[in-house]
């Protein structure tokens, strides 16, 4: 059995970051539409909305963030080792074969990350909206809702950036040819991404 196949999905996938705007409508309609049906319920308020949905979102994103990023690491060295070394990585091979169900769990992870950021995100407007029309805005809200808003806006791009990579039919090293130059051989590839967690945690 196989999916419907049309003329959007292959638009869709002919450019994945147009796949994930087409998601991000999609959440945020559903977000919106949520919220507006309880809108409609006596005592609602949108602080109630943001605190709920942060308390009950946020515990879940940390727990499912941690494992995504790990998923999302293996399942891009791994797509980099396929292409290197197609004899030992390629998905006719044991490793290959549990590699893609890496890549396909990371894929979905990643997607639910960002799907999940931008209900917060919907959630943080409409208490925007709430206290912009009721006049409510004090300095502590202002610098609340700023920082929060790029937390969510920059964490949403890294993870439809990390989701696109991985979801994608060409690895980060055989993406350009000077690269794939230089790592062409599984070993370099993996002192790559050593190298690349090293710098980021480091940095951090």
């Amino acid at each position: 059995m196989t999916t419907d196949k049309t003329w959007f999905d292959d638009k869709l996938k002919s450019n994945l970051f147009l796949d994930i705007g087409f998601r991000t409508a999609v959440w945020l309609s559903i977000a919106f539409l949520t919220i507006e049906h309880a809108s409609r319920q006596a005592g609602f308020s949108p602080i109630t909305v943001l605190d709920s949905s942060f308390k009950g979102l946020m515990p879940v994103v940390t727990d499912v963030v941690r494992v995504c990023l790990v998923l999302c690491f293996l399942a891009l060295i791994l797509k980099d080792l396929e292409h290197v070394a197609p004899e030992y990585w390629a998905q006719g091979t044991l490793i290959g074969k549990v590699g893609g169900v890496v890549r396909r769990l990371a894929g979905d992870l990643s997607l639910w990350v960002v799907g999940a950021l931008i209900t917060l995100l919907a959630s943080l407007s409409v208490f925007v909206v709430f206290l912009h029309k009721s006049n409510g805005w004090s300095d502590g809200a202002r610098d609340f809702t700023v920082v929060v808003a790029l937390m969510l806006l920059v964490s949403i791009a890294i993870f439809s950036t990390v989701s696109v990579w991985v979801r994608r039919d060409i690895s980060l090293v055989s993406s350009h040819a000077r690269f794939l130059e230089i790592f062409n051989s599984a070993w370099k590839v993996v002192g790559f991404y050593v190298t690349l967690i090293l710098v980021t945690w480091l940095a951090d």
